[in-house]
């Protein structure tokens, strides 16, 4: 992870791709989760400390605009940024720009949620989880979630 534009260069496997060829649908979501953990993990926030805290991010919904094919071999840079989130930090979205070579192959959009994993329910995050994601890069029109 490239702490100063929240981006990691990933290379397309030959378990991403279908049976076209190209990087199937499905890859991108997996795509942009190590994405998601890479940054996270840059902020101070592994598995661990979601454990010790008892409150990890869920995904409540994704989705994916495909702007260019990928193949096997390619080589994608993927930028990860804060878009938005409400009032008390419980609820956000965060995009993944798809980029090769500085052009845009995809843009994926996740909105997802802190998690008590004791209560089973959708909270604000702990001190110290809000304390961290407070330094992750925000988009230019950053917004906040009614």
């Amino acid at each position: 992870m490239n702490d100063a534009t929240n981006a990691v260069t990933v290379k397309i496997r030959w378990a991403d791709v279908d049976a076209y060829g190209h990087l199937r649908h499905s890859a991108y979501a997996d795509w942009a989760t190590f994405a998601r953990s890479e940054w996270f993990e840059s902020a101070g926030l592994d598995p661990q400390v979601f454990a010790q805290e008892g409150v990890a991010p869920i995904t409540l919904e994704e989705t994916t605009s495909f702007l260019k094919e990928v193949r096997l071999g390619g080589i994608l840079t993927l930028s990860m940024l804060a878009a938005a989130e409400t009032a008390d930090g419980s609820r956000f979205v965060h995009t993944v720009a798809f980029q090769r070579k500085s052009l845009p192959v995809a843009r994926y959009r996740m909105t997802g949620a802190w998690f008590n994993l004791r209560e089973r329910k959708i909270v604000p995050p702990t001190a110290a989880i809000a304390a961290c994601v407070t330094g992750l890069l925000r988009s230019d029109n950053f917004a906040t979630l009614g």
